[in-house]
């Protein structure tokens, strides 16, 4: 569909204040839809430990905009709630030595949160404290003090294959006599080098060795399973993989219309029909068009198909300005003609030697370094080998609108 501005200052609105539909990296939406099943597994794994039964970490995959970093935040939440260690960090492909001190920071805080480890310090609770204190160290990571002495030749070489194995097995069995567990939250994951990648693995393959509760609760691109199977052949056993996708058309229906419902706005079923239409069943559009929905709706208490058709065009003007013009400016000349021509593939993964022919080249291996960059920048991935995919949603149908733009 084609998006033109359109002028709704003169219009009346709904309360803006009280509009329910949050757009962000990480916000949560009112309604938490269509997860369940994600978040019964986490549950059970959880429910599990604390009997002292093993169960497999987890990782999440699915494109941007599908509600990753809302699932992990979640889950986290659940955990700290059960008094759990939680550790929640970020993977940062600019800053791959971000990543050691990150998590060594976090750890430490994790621990400080369980004040009764200060107060009845057993020998493997002082093992623990003294484990991440020597991984701080190793590290460089500065700022948080357990108040406890180094514990010599563990977690202190340096290197993360080791260190995360130490952790996993010291931390973990203090963990464990106290009936919680570990629960180390990794978002963007497909960014971690393949070494930190391969510690990861170990840390859980030593966890399940030595019966700890440490689980990695990760979440990534679409390749981020494949990566994970490169960095160790046996991570495909290591991990229960779910994909996470757009909402089925009930659970879409329900975060659409429920939020609006608890503030006493009824949608018509034509204007949700549309807004469902239009977002694909892609958490991030649903919030999207639903706030600036919300924000054109004469109201008081309805949403008609009138307000939709305005909300959605201001939505996608929104869209095209934040969540895809960032990409988009971004990447350099070679690699928006790189984009461009994936375009015709509307959104499915496009075959490199297409690519090729579209772009008039001899050969393949001359897309390499463009493929490489946007590969980098978390633009697009590799679903399979010889394939190349956007990471977001939509992607084809803004580079063509640009493209339409430019041509008027």
């Amino acid at each position: 569909m084609r998006y033109r501005p359109v002028d709704i200052g003169s219009l009346a609105h709904v309360d803006p204040r009280t509009n329910p539909y949050n757009p962000g990296a990480g916000l949560r939406p009112a309604a938490l839809a269509g997860r369940d099943a994600d978040i019964e597994a986490f549950e059970i794994l959880a429910d599990r430990a604390e009997r002292g039964l093993l169960g497999r970490s987890i990782v999440f995959s699915g494109l941007r905009g599908v509600g990753k970093t809302v699932l992990l935040a979640e889950l986290a939440g659940r955990a700290l709630e059960r008094s759990w260690l939680v550790v929640q960090v970020e993977a940062e492909h600019t800053q791959p030595d971000h990543f050691s001190r990150a998590l060594a920071t976090e750890l430490a805080n994790a621990a400080r949160r369980q004040r009764s480890w200060f107060e009845r310090t057993t020998d493997k609770i002082k093992q623990a404290l003294g484990s991440i204190t020597s991984f701080q160290a190793a590290v460089g990571a500065e700022g948080v003090s357990l108040g406890i002495e180094r514990l010599p030749g563990r977690a202190d070489t340096g290197n993360l294959q080791f260190d995360l194995v130490d952790l996993a097995e010291i931390v973990g069995a203090a963990a464990r006599d106290d009936h919680i567990g570990v629960a180390v939250f990794i978002d963007e994951m497909q960014d971690l080098t393949a070494e930190q990648m391969s510690a990861i693995c170990r840390s859980c393959h030593r966890a399940g060795q030595a019966a700890t509760p440490w689980f990695v609760i990760g979440g990534g691109l679409p390749n981020l399973p494949t990566r994970l199977a490169e960095a160790e052949s046996y991570a495909e056993r290591l991990f229960d993989y779910r994909k996470i996708d757009r909402l089925a058309i009930d659970d879409a229906t329900v975060a659409l219309v429920e939020p609006a419902a608890d503030q006493h706005v009824a949608w018509d079923a034509d204007a949700t029909q549309f807004v469902l239409d239009e977002s694909g069943g892609y958490p991030y559009f649903l919030q999207q068009f639903g706030k600036t929905v919300w924000d054109a709706a004469a109201g008081p208490d309805s949403i008609d198909l009138d307000d939709a058709t305005i909300g959605v065009a201001e939505g996608q003007e929104q869209l095209d300005i934040g969540f895809y013009s960032s990409r988009w400016e971004r990447a350099t000349k070679a690699e928006r003609e790189f984009l461009r021509a994936m375009a015709p593939d509307n959104g499915e993964p496009s075959r490199i030697g297409d690519i090729t022919e579209r772009l008039n080249k001899a050969r393949t291996q001359s897309l390499g370094p463009a493929r490489a960059s946007l590969i980098g920048k978390g633009i697009v991935y590799a679903p399979e080998h010889g394939m190349i995919a956007y990471t977001v949603p939509g992607m084809a149908d803004y580079v063509r609108r640009r493209d339409e733009d430019e041509t008027e």
